[in-house]
C-alpha cells in the first residue's frame, strides 16, 4: 500500500505525468480519428497559400512625354510598389495620391484610378514555418496562375515647364500681396487643353476648379455678349451720368461705382468697369435673355468628368432674378451668381476662339506600358454661343481695359514683350463659404481672366488672389501682374514661347540679333548688311520663312525663304526642329512631334488649306 502514498512525492509526480499522456492520447484520437477530414483541410490552408501579384500602376506625363508619376519598385518585395513623384513638387497636387492599398485617393490618382491600376493577377504558393513565422513561400513550389496587367499610362495636356511658371509665379504673388493663396489655369482657346492648373500654397482634390465664388466684373463680358447677340444695346449706345450712384426708384437699394465716370458708352463701361452701366444693360436684356446667354456659357453646370469635386455653381432661373428690382441688376454686374473658375476660363476661351465654347481637356491621351497609343482624346465643340462678330467686338473691349490709360489693367501691360497685346478682364468679389454655403463680405477674391494676344490668342489665363492684404486689392492690382509675368515667362522660355522672335529674345545679343522672318528677301539683305551680319538664303520665294543661326555671328546666319501663306500649311521638310516650330508659331499651329533630327513627314502636307485649331504632326530624323 506504499504504492499509494500521497505524501510520497515520487508517487505524485507519476500521477501527473499519467494524466498528461491519457490527454495527449485523447486528442490524437480525436484529431487522427474522429475529426480526420476536418483537420486534414485547416493544414492544407496553412501551407498553400493564394497571394496576388500586384499591377504595375501606369504613368502619369505631361504632353511632352515627361513623367510626373512613376512607381519604385521594392526590390525585396517584388509585388510591393509605391509612387514616386519625377518632377518633385510640380504638379503633385494635381496628380494626386496613392494610398497603402495601391488606389488612387487624391486627384488625377483617384479620378482615373481604375485605368492607371491596371488589372491584378495571382499565385498558389507553398509555405514553410507556417506556425513558428507565419510562412516562408517556397518559390520552386509556388504557381503562377494569371498575370498581372499593367495599367495604361495617362497623358496629359499639362505642360511641365509652364506648370513650374505658374507654380512659381503664384508663390510669388502670394508673397507680395499677403495673400491667402493664390490659383490660376492656363488654357488653349482652340482645342480647350489645360496647359497648366495650380493653386498656392497647393490645395487637394483640384480646388482651382472646383470652388466656386462670385465673380465680379469678370461677369461683364457675359452680360456685354448677351446685349450684343440680343441687339439689346449697340456698342455705341451712351449712358447718361447718374453720379456715382444709380437709385432707380425711392425704396431701392442704389447701385455704386467707385467714382463718378460721367456718360459712357459699352466700352468706355467695360474700360472703367462701371457697375452702374452693367446693371442698366442686364435690366435692358431682361430675365430670360441673360439667363439663357449665361447657361449656354456653361454656367449653372459642371464643365466636364474630369474633375475631382468639380460644383456647378449657382445661377438663378428668370423667376428667381424678377423675385425683386435688384437682383437681375446685379447679376449684369457678376453679383447675384456663383462660378468656377474653370467655367469662367473656358466662357473666356469662347470670346477667344470667335464664340465657340469648348470642353476643357486634361487628358490628351492613354497609352500601354510599352508606349503604344490605345486611346486619343479628341477636343470636343460644345455649341456655338455668341457670333464671330460679337465675340470680335467682345476682344475688341477687353484690348481697351488693358490698354487705354484709364483702364482697370494697366499694369497688365508688358515692358518686356511690348509687342504682344494683352486682352482681358478686372473682377474683385467676395468668396463663396464652402461650409457655410454663403458669401463671405468680408473676404475678397480678386481676379483676373487674360487674353493673350487678345487677337488670335494662343492662350486664356485665369488668376485668382484670395483674400490679398496690400493696400490695393484689386484684381488689376494683384491678379493682373501675375498674369503678366506668367505671360512673360512664356514668351521668354525657348521651349514655350509661340512669337518667332522668342530666339531674338533668349539668345544673347550679337550682329545677326534680329527678326528676320516675315521681311522681304532684299529688306533681309539691307539690314544684315546694315549690322555687319553675314547671311545667305536657302529656299524659294520672296519672304523670308525662318532663320537658322550658326555657332556665332563670325559665321553669320542662314535665312530660309518661302511664301507665308496663314491659309495654307507650309513645306517644313528637311528643316530643323525650332525652324518649324518656329514657321508654325507664325500661323498659329500646335505641334506635335517625333524623333530627333530633321523633319522628315508632315501632317498636314505642304499646301493643304489649315483650319484653326489644327495641330501640325511632324517626324524627324537624323542623317545617316
Amino acid at each position: 500500500m506504499k504504492w499509494f502514498n500521497f505524501t510520497n512525492p515520487l508517487f505524485i509526480i507519476k500521477i501527473v505525468v499519467y494524466c498528461m499522456i491519457g490527454v495527449m492520447a485523447l486528442q490524437t484520437f480525436l484529431v487522427q480519428v474522429l475529426n480526420r477530414e476536418v483537420y486534414q483541410a485547416k493544414t492544407k490552408t496553412t501551407v498553400t497559400r493564394t497571394k496576388n501579384i500586384y499591377a504595375e500602376r501606369g504613368q502619369i506625363m505631361d504632353r511632352n512625354g515627361v513623367v510626373f508619376a512613376d512607381n519604385l519598385r521594392d526590390s525585396v518585395k517584388v509585388e510591393d510598389y509605391s509612387r514616386l513623384f519625377v518632377q518633385g513638387k510640380i504638379a503633385s497636387k494635381l496628380i494626386g495620391v496613392v494610398g497603402k492599398d495601391g488606389k488612387g485617393s487624391e486627384g488625377l490618382e483617384l479620378i482615373f484610378d481604375e485605368r492607371l491600376r491596371g488589372s491584378e493577377g495571382f499565385r498558389v504558393g507553398s509555405y514553410a514555418d507556417v506556425i513558428k513565422f507565419g510562412g516562408r513561400e517556397i518559390y520552386g513550389h509556388s504557381k503562377k496562375v494569371a498575370d498581372a496587367e499593367p495599367g495604361k499610362n495617362l497623358v496629359l495636356t499639362i505642360d511641365r515647364n509652364m506648370q513650374e511658371i505658374v507654380e512659381k509665379e503664384l508663390k510669388a504673388g502670394v508673397a507680395e500681396f499677403k495673400a491667402k493663396s493664390a490659383s490660376a489655369v492656363v488654357v488653349d482657346p482652340y482645342s480647350g487643353e489645360i496647359l497648366a492648373m495650380a493653386s498656392y500654397p497647393a490645395f487637394g482634390k483640384n480646388d482651382i476648379v472646383g470652388m466656386s465664388f462670385e465673380p465680379g466684373s469678370t461677369f461683364k463680358v457675359i452680360t456685354a455678349s448677351a446685349a450684343l447677340e440680343n441687339g439689346v444695346v449697340s456698342p455705341d449706345s451712351v449712358f447718361a451720368n447718374e453720379g456715382k450712384c444709380w437709385k432707380w426708384s425711392e425704396k431701392s437699394e442704389k447701385i455704386c461705382d467707385t467714382h463718378i465716370y460721367g456718360d459712357m458708352n459699352m466700352t468706355e463701361a467695360m474700360v472703367q468697369s462701371s457697375n452702374v452701366v452693367y446693371g442698366k444693360i442686364a435690366d435692358k436684356i431682361g430675365a430670360e435673355k441673360l439667363y439663357l446667354m449665361a447657361r449656354n456659357f456653361g454656367f449653372g453646370m459642371k464643365t466636364s468628368n474630369s474633375f475631382y469635386g468639380e460644383e456647378t455653381g449657382k445661377l438663378f432661373q428668370p423667376y428667381e432674378l424678377t423675385r425683386d428690382d435688384r437682383t437681375l441688376k446685379t447679376m449684369g454686374f457678376g453679383h447675384s451668381v456663383s462660378v468656377t473658375p474653370i467655367q469662367m476660363t473656358m466662357a473666356y476661351s469662347a470670346v477667344a476662339n470667335g464664340g465657340k465654347l469648348m470642353e476643357p481637356k486634361i487628358v490628351k491621351e492613354w497609352r500601354d506600358s510599352k508606349g503604344n497609343l490605345v486611346e486619343k482624346n479628341e477636343s470636343v465643340e460644345i455649341r456655338r454661343v455668341i457670333s464671330e462678330k460679337t465675340a470680335a467686338e467682345i476682344r475688341g473691349m477687353l484690348s481697351h481695359v488693358v490698354n487705354d490709360s484709364n483702364g482697370t489693367a494697366k499694369k497688365v501691360r508688358s515692358k518686356k514683350i511690348p509687342d504682344v497685346i494683352f486682352g482681358g478682364k478686372t473682377g474683385t468679389a467676395e468668396k463663396f463659404n464652402q461650409e457655410t454655403h454663403k458669401y463671405d463680405r468680408t473676404h475678397q477674391v480678386a481676379s483676373f481672366i487674360g487674353l493673350a494676344p487678345v487677337e488670335n490668342a494662343r492662350y486664356v489665363c485665369m488668376v485668382l488672389v484670395d483674400d490679398p492684404q496690400t493696400a490695393q486689392k484689386h484684381g488689376g492690382n494683384t491678379a493682373g501682374p501675375i498674369f503678366r509675368r506668367i505671360m512673360e515667362d512664356i514668351y521668354y522660355h525657348p521651349e514655350l514661347s509661340p512669337a518667332s522672335y522668342n530666339l531674338a529674345i533668349v539668345n544673347p545679343k550679337g550682329n545677326c540679333e534680329a527678326d528676320f522672318v516675315g521681311m522681304k528677301a532684299d529688306a533681309a539683305k539691307a539690314l544684315a548688311d546694315s549690322r555687319n551680319c553675314k547671311v545667305q538664303f536657302e529656299g524659294e520665294g520672296n519672304r523670308v520663312i525662318s532663320e537658322r543661326k550658326d555657332r556665332s555671328d563670325s559665321l553669320g546666319i542662314t535665312l530660309m525663304l518661302g511664301e507665308m501663306v496663314a491659309g495654307k500649311m507650309p513645306n517644313l521638310k528637311g528643316l530643323s526642329l525650332k525652324d518649324a516650330l518656329e514657321i508654325a508659331g507664325n500661323i498659329r499651329m500646335n505641334v506635335e512631334y517625333t524623333g530627333k533630327g530633321r523633319v522628315v513627314a508632315q501632317s498636314p502636307k505642304a499646301n493643304e488649306e489649315l483650319r484653326k485649331g489644327q495641330i501640325c504632326k511632324l517626324t524627324l530624323k537624323e542623317k545617316g
